[in-house]
């Protein structure tokens, strides 16, 4: 035996592979997952903004009829009409698309999967110093799994769009493969493997 293999006896290099790649998974979703729900917010803000600039306007033009300021009646009573539908259908709009309880879904679904992301680089740790049976870590690794099975089940889709900011803002690799070198800098730098380094 190497005194490397003393060191860390029960070490099964395959076990820490799909480990690596699932903690990858879960780095993508979770950071899917907030950009989704700064995008959904985005959305509601947008929302809101408009259907309180046409209330606004709605009521100035109401208020402006009321007193006479503007010449013609009749056109004052179509804009008035034509403003208040505006506001009409944005307010049915904000109850149909409900982009802020989206977001907080959004946002509630990445604070689950980052529990998960921290219990991966916990237990990578865990493998990588031996502390931990490839039996123990294949047990966590099942446990693991089913949150994560659990956070995805209760999830609201994602655009493909969420996804591509993710992407950017996690390296631009390619959709749901890691290289080792990525899957490294997720992780803090006492658990990185260092292969595939330029």
């Amino acid at each position: 035996m190497t005194p490397e293999s003393d060191a860390v006896p029960d070490r099964d290099p395959y076990l820490l592979a799909q480990m690596r790649e699932a903690f990858g998974r879960v780095v993508y979703s979770h950071k899917t997952h907030e950009k989704q729900a700064d995008i959904c917010f985005t959305k509601h803000r947008w929302q809101q903004g408009v259907l309180i600039a046409l209330t606004a306007i709605s009521s100035g033009t109401f208020l402006a009829a009321v007193v006479g300021l503007l010449g013609n009646a009749v056109l004052t009573s179509l804009a008035t009409s034509s403003i208040a539908l505006l506001v009409s259908w944005m307010s049915l709009g904000a109850k149909t698309f409900k982009f802020e309880e989206e977001s907080e879904a959004h946002r509630g679904i990445a604070s689950r999967l980052w529990d998960v992301w921290e219990s991966y680089i916990s237990l990578i740790a865990d493998l990588m110093s031996g502390t931990v049976s490839a039996a123990e870590g294949r047990e966590r690794r099942d446990e693991l799994q089913q949150a994560a099975r659990d956070a995805y089940a209760d999830a609201p889709r994602t655009s493909s769009r969420a996804f591509a900011r993710a992407q950017g803002g996690l390296q631009n690799n390619e959709e749901m493969t890691f290289t080792s070198r990525e899957i490294d800098l997720f992780l803090p730098e006492a658990l990185r493997l260092g292969e595939g380094e330029a």
